[in-house]
């Protein structure tokens, strides 16, 4: 039986309510298999410096290059990995994010397949490229470059708003679901991005929440990243 409607909402971050509900590391092994999935390629995030956060937090941050994917892993890639989570979506959503990930298991998919959760620097850094924007694609939002409560009641299939790509040509960074990354404040992992559940003020590139590791929402999903050398 597929779970019930989360109820609303996680919590702006800095505000420190915690979410309840535990799930296990994915055991299973599955070669990463090259064209496996139309939504496996990544994209490269070239070195160097970039303006992160926003407000008085803002600063110039320099990072090494990095690869990420360039779509939120979608609910069918997480079930050849971890089967049951057939059961957490209906036919024809195999194309959508996968939700109710906790950063826990999100993390053991990233590494069975030789990746990683990115840090929320570089997640960052991937939606809002180098010049400081608000959203991926500018300064202003666009209803139709983001899967928030403006047009939404539910995620859509990954890729679905092609407007609003980032300057690196990253998918979905802004609104569908909220995205764990390997960044803490304290015991709580932290969340970028937001999600088809809140609208245009949650889905700008530095909206941040966070939450015990062990916990998913059906609103959460996530994406891998993988250091270059």
């Amino acid at each position: 039986m597929k779970r019930k409607q989360a109820n609303r909402l996680l919590v702006i971050m800095m505000t420190g309510v915690v979410w309840h509900s535990a799930s296990a590391a994915p055991e299973a092994t599955l070669e990463n298999s090259n064209g496996a999935s139309k939504y496996n390629e990544m994209v490269l995030i070239p070195g160097g410096k970039f303006i992160y956060g926003n407000g008085e937090a803002k600063q110039e941050i320099d990072l090494p290059s990095y690869m990420i994917d360039k779509h939120e892993v979608t609910n069918d890639q997480y079930a050849k990995i971890n089967p049951g989570h057939h059961h957490e979506y209906e036919p024809g959503e195999g194309d959508f994010p996968a939700g109710w990930v906790s950063q826990i298991d999100a993390g053991g998919y990233c590494k069975t397949i030789g990746k990683r959760l990115p840090t929320e620097q570089e997640w960052e850094k991937a939606a809002r490229g180098t010049d400081s924007r608000i959203y991926p694609w500018g300064n202003e939002f666009d209803e139709s470059a983001a899967v928030t409560s403006e047009t939404a009641s539910k995620p859509m299939a990954v890729g679905s708003r092609p407007t609003g790509a980032s300057p690196f040509g990253v998918m979905d960074m802004s609104g569908n679901v909220w995205e764990w990354t390997d960044s803490y404040i304290d015991r709580y992992a932290i969340l970028r991005g937001g999600s088809y559940f809140e609208g245009s003020s949650y889905a700008k590139v530095t909206s941040a929440l966070r939450s015990i590791p062990d916990d998913s929402k059906q609103y959460v999903g996530f994406r891998c990243a993988k250091s270059t050398k």
